[in-house]
């Protein structure tokens, strides 16, 4: 009798373990569903003055083994972000926004400059370059990702070490403003007239 009610108390635990690991693995599983998607080389534009509208681009990639539907996204710094996409028709171009769009299973969709791309309306700060800025993108079947974009100027900056343009030599007989640290005088000729003026 002890060990019959003893098997039946074992046979419980046993099969309650099993379902709080069936469900477990069931947690992990979408969870990981939600990692499949992932961003590369993400970065935000900064704005011109005065301006509330800016740009976003990356490079989405899905390694899993469905599509995921992209429907749209948030984030802090903007009051909306959309997904847009430039058409060329005749001979202009416009931009027009997408309700969703899929990166297949597998594969990897960019977003650049002049083709798919996010834009962020109501900028709520100044966006310096440099600095890191995040945004959320939202899936219809494969969770949400959180991006860590660079913020790029629009313009590039001038290299601070460029060389400087080099001056024409200038004569012998003037030493004013001369480095003698950066003169080679290996195999320098100084005529015997120049060296008795200078001695």
């Amino acid at each position: 009798m002890k060990k019959s009610i003893i098997n039946s108390l074992l046979f419980g635990f046993a099969s309650s373990l099993a379902v709080s690991l069936a469900a477990a693995e069931g947690l992990s599983a979408e969870s990981l569903g939600t990692k499949e998607l992932s961003a590369e080389g993400a970065y935000i534009r900064a704005m011109p003055p005065g301006q509330q509208i800016t740009a976003a681009f990356l490079k989405l990639v899905n390694s899993g083994e469905q599509a995921c539907q992209i429907t749209g996204g948030s984030s802090p710094i903007a009051t909306d972000l959309q997904i847009h996409e430039h058409q060329h028709s005749n001979g202009m171009m416009k931009m027009r926004p997408l309700q969703s769009v899929a990166v297949e299973a597998g594969q990897s969709l960019l977003f650049e400059p002049g083709q798919l791309h996010l834009m962020l309306f109501g900028i709520k700060e100044s966006l310096v370059p440099g600095e890191q800025q995040e945004f959320t993108l939202t899936t219809e079947n494969c969770g949400s990702i959180v991006v860590a974009a660079e913020v790029r100027s629009l313009f590039k900056k001038k290299s601070v070490s460029s060389p400087k343009p080099i001056s024409s030599p200038k004569p012998v007989n003037s030493h004013e403003g001369h480095n003698h640290h950066d003169h080679n005088h290996h195999g320098h000729n100084h005529s015997d007239k120049k060296m008795q003026d200078n001695s």
